[in-house]
C-alpha cells in the first residue's frame, strides 16, 4: 500500500515545548505533579508518568511546597492564586497562543461581554473563561447563541468581544461568528478568531488530502478535541477515515482494495506513533 503522510502530522509548538520541557525537568529533580493530562495523548503521558511525573486532578492532591506543571491547554486565573496559596513552584507550560487569549480577556472584560467560542468542558475552554470572569459565556454551537444574548442582556456592557479556543473547528467558528454578528446587532462586536495557526493549516491540509486520496487514517489520543476536529473535517469529503490512537487499533480494521491512503495525525501525537502507523500500512 502507498502511503502518504500530511507534512503538518503530528507534534504542535506548544505541545512540542511542554513535552521537552516536562522531560528536562523530570531528569534533574523528583516528585513532579501535572495538574491534569500534560497533553491529550495516553502514550505520551505514560512515558512521562514513567520517568517520575504524577499526573493529578486538583491542586489539594499535591503536597504543600510541591513543584506542579500547569499544561499547555492552560489554568484558570484562580488555580493561580490557589497554587500561591499553597506554596507551590509552578511550572507554568501553557501554550504561548493560549496565554494571548488570557491577556486579551483580561484586557477586554472591563467594557466587553465576553464570548468563547469553543467546547465547554474543554480545559483549554474553562482556563479563558477563568480569566474572563462573569461577564462570559460560552458558545459550542449556534444553539446556545440566544442563552448567550439573554446573559448579555443582564449586563449593561456594550461591547461584545469573541475569541476562541485554539484547537476549535475553523468553519464552525465561520458559522458562529456569522451568528453572533446577526444576534448582537444591537452591541459593538468585536470579533478575534484565535484558532492557531497550526490548527488550521493542520485542518486546512487534512481538507486537501482527504479530496485528493479518499482513505485516511487520522491518529491522535481519544480526548484530544483537535484529533476529532481532523476527524470531521475529513468526513466532509470521504466516507474512509479510520480514526486510531496506535497501531494496535489498525489491526481491527479490514482495508479492502485500497491502494493508496494517507495518514494525518493530531498535535498532541509523538512522531513514534506515526511512524508506527504508517510502517504497518506499507506492509498490507
Amino acid at each position: 500500500m502507498e502511503v502518504v503522510v500530511g507534512k503538518l502530522a503530528g507534534f504542535c509548538f506548544g505541545v512540542n515545548h511542554a513535552v521537552e520541557e516536562a522531560n528536562k525537568l523530570l531528569d534533574n529533580e523528583n516528585g513532579i505533579y501535572c495538574l491534569g493530562e500534560i497533553v491529550h495523548n495516553k502514550q505520551v503521558v505514560e512515558k512521562l508518568e514513567n520517568k517520575g511525573m504524577k499526573t493529578v486532578n486538583s491542586l489539594e492532591e499535591i503536597p504543600d511546597g510541591s513543584t506542579v506543571i500547569f499544561r499547555a491547554h492552560g489554568e484558570a486565573e484562580s488555580v493561580y492564586k490557589k497554587a500561591e496559596g499553597k506554596n507551590l513552584k509552578v511550572i507554568d507550560l501553557t501554550c504561548g497562543k493560549v496565554k494571548a487569549i488570557h491577556i486579551k480577556v483580561q484586557r477586554n472584560k472591563e467594557d466587553s461581554f465576553i464570548l468563547i467560542v469553543g467546547k465547554k468542558s474543554h480545559p483549554e475552554v474553562i482556563g479563558i473563561k477563568g480569566f474572563a470572569g462573569e461577564n462570559s459565556f460560552v458558545i459550542e454551537s449556534q444553539d446556545d447563541i440566544l442563552d448567550a444574548y439573554m446573559e448579555y442582556e443582564k449586563t449593561n456592557l456594550g461591547k461584545v468581544f469573541v475569541v476562541s479556543q485554539t484547537t476549535f473547528s475553523s468553519s464552525k467558528f465561520d458559522d458562529i461568528r456569522e451568528e453572533i454578528e446577526t444576534n448582537f446587532c444591537e452591541a459593538e462586536v468585536v470579533v478575534d478568531k484565535t484558532i492557531c495557526d497550526a490548527t488550521e493549516n493542520r485542518q486546512l491540509e487534512t481538507r486537501q488530502l482527504a479530496k485528493e486520496i479518499h482513505n485516511m487514517v487520522v491518529i491522535g489520543g481519544k480526548n484530544s478535541s483537535n484529533t476529532k476536529e481532523l476527524v470531521n473535517v475529513a468526513k466532509e469529503y470521504t466516507d474512509s477515515v479510520y480514526p486510531v490512537e496506535t497501531v494496535d487499533d489498525l489491526k481491527e480494521i479490514k482495508f479492502n482494495n485500497i491502494s493508496k491512503i494517507a495518514i494525518m495525525a493530531g498535535a498532541s501525537t509523538p512522531k513514534e506513533s506515526i511512524e508506527d502507523v504508517k510502517i504497518y500500512l506499507e506492509k498490507i
